[in-house]
């Protein structure tokens, strides 16, 4: 069920929640993704895989956000108000 924004509140609630599952689906990523890079470093003896885990889970992160549309402004997303959803 959507959200209803409250009168005089504009679409202030819809775009917080929006900015903070983007945040999560990043921090999650650098988080899940730095976990299987250190594991492959200490299985690998090695020390870079951490870093290249980390980052490779923030583009990911960002990825998942761009496909559920988080990082659009609402005017695109809803449309302009006018009827025009470009």
């Amino acid at each position: 069920m959507p959200v209803k924004p409250s009168a005089g509140n504009g679409n202030g609630g819809q775009e917080y929640q929006g900015g903070n599952t983007l945040l999560t689906y990043i921090i999650g990523g650098i988080i899940a993704w730095g976990l299987i890079g250190w594991g492959l470093d200490y299985l690998l003896n090695t020390r870079w895989l951490f870093i290249v885990g980390a980052v490779l889970g923030a583009g990911g992160g960002y990825y998942l956000a761009r496909k559920h549309n988080l990082t659009r402004s609402a005017r695109r997303r809803h449309g302009d108000g006018r009827g025009n959803n470009n």
